[in-house]
């Protein structure tokens, strides 16, 4: 049996008016998708589901990935932006930077390429009910920020740099992120800087386009 084929029946199954998708089944999801993403000619297309694929089947991500480093840098961006003032952009901003709108894409453009169903992610509420299950297992597995001392990669080294030396208006940088809470989910994340430690904890928003 292929991996389509796999992802045929299983989608068949959780279509069904009895056959409601559950927790477990997104982990299946992910790991198809890793299995036909590593089967492409171009699989740098495909970002997002390589990164959360990881994501979903390590206790916590220490080495750096491109998408790992933009998701600090874009946080470490945004804190930037808005220091002094208090600002609704952040969290939509800090949602944006963990990447969950380019997972969707990619996952209904993965699917399409291979003649797939793609209502689970086009739907909005199919789509809020596969991140429930997603956050879910990303829950309390951080990422953790690099070593700059121990990357050898040196796109890497150049990116971390930038994210060291951004234009700040304290000198701080970002120690780790996590995904927290059940029901309702947070971002959660801690900052370092020159006097002490500070942690964050914002909302999970999930964009309908």
């Amino acid at each position: 049996m292929t991996t389509k084929d796999r992802i045929k029946n299983w989608l068949k199954r959780v279509s069904q008016p009895d056959g409601l998708m559950e927790r477990e089944d997104i982990v299946f999801l992910m790991v198809q998708a890793r299995h036909l993403i590593e089967n492409h000619p171009d699989i740098s297309k495909y970002k997002a589901i390589e990164f959360y694929s990881d994501w979903i089947v390590h206790t916590q991500l220490d080495r750096p990935s491109e998408i790992r480093l933009s998701v600090f840098r874009d946080i470490t961006k945004s804190l930037s932006t808005h220091w002094t003032q208090s600002s609704g952009e952040v969290p939509l901003e800090v949602s944006r930077a963990i990447g969950l709108s380019n997972l969707r894409a990619e996952l209904v453009a993965l699917f399409e390429e291979n003649q797939l169903p793609v209502e689970i992610f086009t739907i909005y509420d199919n789509w809020v009910n596969v991140v429930s299950f997603l956050t879910y297992f990303l829950a309390n597995k951080p990422l953790n920020f690099p070593d700059e001392k121990k990357i050898q990669h040196k796109g890497f080294k150049e990116t971390i740099k930038d994210i060291l030396n951004m234009e700040k208006p304290a000198n701080f940088w970002i120690k780790n992120l996590s995904i927290v809470g059940d029901k309702e989910v947070f971002v959660c994340f801690e900052i370092g800087g020159d006097k002490n430690t500070t942690k964050f904890l914002m909302p999970l928003l999930i964009e309908k386009d």
